[in-house]
């Protein structure tokens, strides 16, 4: 762990990491950060045009050092660094090099990933060396999956300091009418659904993998709905969305770490809202269209915002998502009380709160740098009820949480 900077962010050329290099400009924390790029000037051009429209003067300097290709210079590069922030997806694609320098080097690492896949290999391969050096590897520090990872976290918390057990819990995503893609979703979207599986299967999913190597006794049941239905509390419709099953597992992965409870059951929802017909139409046309890209990308990706495009500031501005939690503890008596819970950020999360928030999860891990083990780890395994507080403190993003 280096001392040159405290904050390394690398993807400051694409949507989600110009929006991460803002958020650190226009909060102007008291820390020594830098950008990693592979080109050099188109990034400090990037930081310059961010850094003049906030009215920012201290720009960072740039580190020049390329992900994939050469790992001698990368090291160099983030031995500097106590922490390491990234935005660059596919992740599956981009950040494997630097996990594993991460994790050698001792140097605390999030990212902004929804790729389970890349999860489960970076346990794989890097949660022993993690836990040896004292490296925090924190996989889905954005809107996948911190808002439904430590919504879970904060109702097992509560449940344990009432002598209880969290048996269930459903989460209900509310998403601004505005929420878009942007080419960096949608690349790797296209990327990951078009890639080949396969290969020599584990004896068991490495996001149940403790930190001795053994499958952990604590499991989730996962229920998500195959098809819509009506949730009559929300009086509308609801059903499962691409990013269901990285909530999922992810949360998953926090119970197998945690141990909230032997046989967790879990359930992930996304409210339709009342879109109009027109607004049905264009989102089914969209899908039409990144399932054709998937197929034939040479062909149908030129229709869909290239990487470094994303939705306008004017929509971001107007997103926001009020995430539902509904839960049920049991005490040992066997006694039953239902929870409920709501998590709400009032901007877009897909992509300028998602910046927001790795930002701010890279804070905690550079204010409480020694606390913890290391290890490949979920949001509520790393940084707990930290980062909560600080979303509060920070983003006004505000998490309730009741006995119902």
């Amino acid at each position: 762990m280096g001392t040159e900077y405290d904050i390394l962010l690398c993807g400051v050329t694409g949507f989600a990491g110009k929006l991460a290099a803002e958020h650190l400009l226009v909060k102007s924390y008291p820390i020594k950060w830098a950008c990693c790029a592979r080109n050099e000037a188109k990034a400090a051009a990037a930081v310059k045009t961010i850094a003049d429209r906030v009215g920012a003067t201290a720009l960072p300097p740039i580190e020049v050092a390329c992900l994939i290709s050469d790992e001698a210079k990368l090291r160099a590069v983030v031995k500097k660094t106590k922490v390491v922030l990234t935005c660059a997806g596919p992740f599956e694609k981009y950040s494997q090099t630097l996990v594993k320098v991460c994790a050698e080097e001792g140097v605390h690492y999030a990212d902004i990933t929804g790729e389970s896949d890349f999860f489960r290999k970076m346990i794989a391969e890097h949660d022993a060396t993690a836990q040896k050096t004292g490296a925090k590897i924190v996989i889905h520090c954005g809107n996948d999956a911190i808002p439904w990872d430590l919504t879970v976290f904060e109702m097992s918390k509560l449940a344990r300091s009432k002598g209880a057990e969290l048996a269930e819990a459903w989460t209900y995503g509310e998403f601004g009418a505005t929420a878009a893609a942007s080419g960096g979703t949608l690349t790797t979207a296209i990327y990951q659904l078009g890639k080949r599986r396969g290969g020599a299967k584990p004896d068991f999913d490495p996001l149940l993998k403790r930190p001795d190597g053994s499958k952990s006794e604590s499991l989730t049941k996962i229920t998500n709905p195959k098809q819509d239905v009506y949730c009559d509390e929300f009086a509308q419709y609801g059903g499962p969305w691409i990013m269901g099953p990285v909530m999922a597992n992810c949360v998953r992965r926090s119970n197998a770490l945690l141990g909230y409870s032997a046989s967790l059951t879990y359930a992930d929802v996304m409210l339709r809202g009342h879109p109009t017909w027109a607004q049905w139409a264009g989102a089914k046309a969209n899908e039409a269209l990144v399932g054709a890209a998937v197929m034939a990308p040479r062909v149908f990706a030129r229709f869909l915002p290239a990487p470094g495009e994303g939705p306008s500031r004017e929509d971001m501005d107007a997103g926001y998502l009020k995430l539902h939690g509904r839960g049920r503890m049991v005490e040992r008596d066997g006694k039953e009380t239902p929870l409920k819970s709501t998590y709400h950020f009032p901007l877009d999360t897909g992509y300028l709160m998602t910046a927001q928030m790795l930002v701010e999860a890279g804070m905690v891990l550079l204010e409480k740098a020694k606390a913890g083990p290391g290890g490949v780890l979920t949001p509520a395994a790393a940084l707990g009820s930290d980062i909560v507080a600080r979303l509060d403190k920070e983003l006004d993003a505000k998490f309730e949480l009741s006995e119902a």
